[in-house]
């Protein structure tokens, strides 16, 4: 009792009970689900578009109906309450005052919650009805002595039945309930006290709570790594100048100049790159106070919340802990520069350039010379596609339904070389998936790109296996999938998960393989195709139903693209660019939607305005240009969908493209009939 009373008298604080908007006592607290609370009138002026941003972390929260319809946050009531009954002056006998004679209060009725003059308090404890209630002195009351007896004697009423206190739970319709509430509109469903629904909740908020600590050691700890990657990459320039500047005092007036270049082209790289570092270290800073906040407030409620505010934020709190904990931390690799020095000796100057840096990722220049995986030279693509044979794609039996897309952190990194000087596609390199003994032959219905520039994932529908390959085209292992008799069609990585889809299920898997859940999907389709948006969400298209659905990796829906009044058409494949608008094929209509999020159609590509005549597998890359396989070519088309034209094509029906991609440094991959992977700057 003493250590709760403590606590609370922690909480009854006038800087805990303020809100941080108007830096006044609440009046109507209402909670956001990131578990900060301000006043209900201070958020409706900063609702704009039926939503609102959260002060302190940003996080944006729908509430189409305006403030007062969001969570009440009786917590901050009920403390407001305490705090208010302390800090009252002049406190009168609430039993014998009236408008012509007042009467000092010296004592508290804890039961009553009445306050009592000396007479009053008298007469209180003789009488029969009152004798055993619990009266204490008004000094004890004010200074905290029984805030703990006050908390376990408030009650929260029932809204339809004002006289009744709130002390049972309805599993069935997952409200509290009263006492009437439960003889008359909850008669038939389960129902359990408010603490045996408390006791049945609690070990698992704590142990989410319990398991947010190693959220919070692990941001710390990555907070550190970056830190010292900053101060690698700080000393490393500073060894570079220090180098630089040496050399060049030795020289004449000539080689200033190009000592200016040098430092100013690493000063310009230190800075986008420390730039990037800081930006990664506020976000993790950002995201451990939000951990550490959730972290304290969560166990408030705990530790002296009662138990209908317990349950009432459950909840919310549960959502807040696994949100934070879905949070993936971006990975740095190491960006050292490394300085070569052209001339070593005086008398070797001349007008060429004296310095040159190598910072790491950086493109190089002129036609791409790296096919690798049994060749020494760049494919021509008149050797890998052949354009002498029409033929049709007359069903979709054999359609694999899967196109991963994974979007660059910045739309520079997808510009090929060849972009860059306007050359044609070139395939960089090819690699085939093979037969082996006793396997059957393979047949590749989905394609992922693994995070971090891993490689590649192939499912071989065939063999019930997914086949990894690295970004040089080497199969590096097989991961078995898990045991399904229907068959396994799309995949898609998301974040440090990969998604599998088999008829009307969904499988959620580490990049192991190792199972994690299992979700029925929606319609009756006999296979989906799948994609996803960066590590946020797995996008299915529900066929027939010309819908997508947005699960996230642990599995909950958290959308539903649906483009109003469009019927009898059958989403095939789909794909998701950067600024979260939605490509997808409909084999009936023929054609390629542009959606955005909330299902309004941007555009509609078919023909005879567009060069498609029958759309399968579609991608994106970092810069919104769409890719589409359309019988036995591959169209690009620009983001909005008004500019298009074939990029590759194969007239061989044993060559034509099956289903395609694109990889974290925006080259196009495409495998095609005959199992013959192909990695192309388009």
């Amino acid at each position: 009792m003493a250590q709760a009373s403590a606590s609370l008298q922690d909480l009854i604080r006038e800087d805990f009970l303020t809100c941080k908007i108007c830096y006044e006592l609440y009046t109507v607290p209402k909670i956001l689900p990131c578990l900060h609370s301000y006043c209900q009138r201070c958020l409706e002026l900063l609702l704009k578009d039926g939503a609102l941003h959260c002060p302190e972390c940003r996080l944006k929260t729908e509430a189409p109906g305006g403030a007062s319809t969001l969570k009440t946050n009786f917590f901050i009531n009920s403390l407001l309450e305490l705090f208010q009954l302390k800090h009252k002056r002049d406190l009168a006998c609430t039993v014998c005052s009236d408008a012509q004679r007042t009467q000092p209060a010296t004592a508290r009725c804890l039961d009553c919650k009445d306050f009592l003059c000396q007479t009053c308090t008298q007469g209180h404890c003789c009488s029969r009805l009152t004798l055993h209630h619990k009266v204490v002195k008004l000094e004890q009351f004010l200074a905290g002595e029984h805030d703990a007896e006050m908390r376990l004697l408030q009650e929260l009423c029932c809204q339809d039945h004002q006289q009744e206190a709130l002390r049972f739970f309805c599993d069935t319709c997952g409200a509290p309930i009263c006492r009437d509430c439960r003889m008359l509109d909850h008669f038939e469903h389960k129902v359990v006290s408010m603490a045996s629904a408390v006791q049945r909740e609690r070990p698992s908020v704590e142990q989410l709570i319990e398991s947010l600590g190693g959220t919070i050691v692990g941001i710390s700890e990555r907070e550190k790594t970056v830190g010292v990657a900053m101060d690698t990459l700080e000393a490393a320039g500073e060894n570079i100048k220090e180098t630089i500047t040496k050399y060049v005092e030795d020289l004449s007036a000539y080689l200033h100049a190009q000592k200016d270049a040098a430092l100013g082209e690493l000063s310009a790289f230190l800075t986008q790159q420390m730039e990037r570092y800081q930006q990664v270290k506020e976000e993790l800073q950002n995201q451990r106070d939000k951990a550490i906040s959730t972290r304290e407030f969560s166990q408030r409620i705990l530790d002296v919340g009662k138990d209908y505010e317990i349950l009432h934020l459950e909840g919310m709190i549960r959502n807040r802990i696994q949100e934070l904990q879905a949070y993936t931390p971006q990975e740095l690799k190491s960006q050292v520069p490394k300085l070569t020095i052209s001339w070593d000796e005086p008398t070797q100057l001349s007008k060429a350039a004296f310095f040159s840096l190598a910072f790491p990722q950086q493109q190089p220049e002129g036609d791409v010379d790296a096919f690798e995986a049994g060749s020494e030279r760049s494919v021509s693509l008149r050797d890998v596609f052949d354009d002498n044979i029409n033929s049709s794609l007359d069903s979709e039996e054999d359609c694999c339904l899967s196109s991963d897309e994974r979007v660059l952190s910045t739309p520079e990194a997808s510009l090929s070389p060849c972009r860059r000087h306007g050359l044609q596609p070139v395939c960089v390199f090819t690699f085939e998936v093979k037969q082996y003994p006793s396997y059957s032959k393979p047949s590749i219905s989905g394609i992922a790109v693994l995070p971090h520039k891993d490689g590649y994932l192939l499912l071989d529908q065939a063999n019930e296996e997914i086949r990894q390959y690295s970004i040089k085209g080497f199969l590096q292992k097989s991961i078995p999938l898990p045991d399904d008799d229907r068959g396994f069609c799309g995949i898609s990585v998301c974040g440090d998960t990969l998604a599998c889809s088999s008829d009307t299920y969904l499988f959620f898997l580490t990049l192991d393989g190792k199972f994690l859940r299992k979700l029925r999907l929606r319609g009756s389709e006999s296979s989906y195709a799948l994609t996803s948006f960066k590590d946020s969400y797995v996008a299915v298209s529900e066929g027939t139903l010309c819908s997508i659905s947005l699960y996230s990796p642990s599995g909950h829906c958290v959308g539903r693209v649906k483009p109003p009044d469009y019927e009898d058409g059958k989403f095939l494949f789909v794909a998701v660019n950067a600024w979260e608008e939605f490509i997808v094929s409909d084999f009936v209509k023929k054609q390629v939607l542009i959606l955005k999020k909330s299902g309004q159609i941007l555009n509609v590509l078919k023909a005879p305005h567009s060069p498609l005549s029958k759309p399968f597998s579609v991608c994106v890359n970092a810069l919104g240009s769409i890719f589409v396989v359309d019988q036995f070519q591959v169209i690009q088309f620009s983001r909005d969908g008004r500019r298009g034209g074939e990029i590759l094509s194969s007239q061989r029906q044993r060559k034509r493209p099956r289903v395609i991609t694109v990889d974290l440094d925006g080259r196009l991959v495409l495998v095609r009939e005959d199992c013959h992977v192909h990695v192309v700057w388009p």
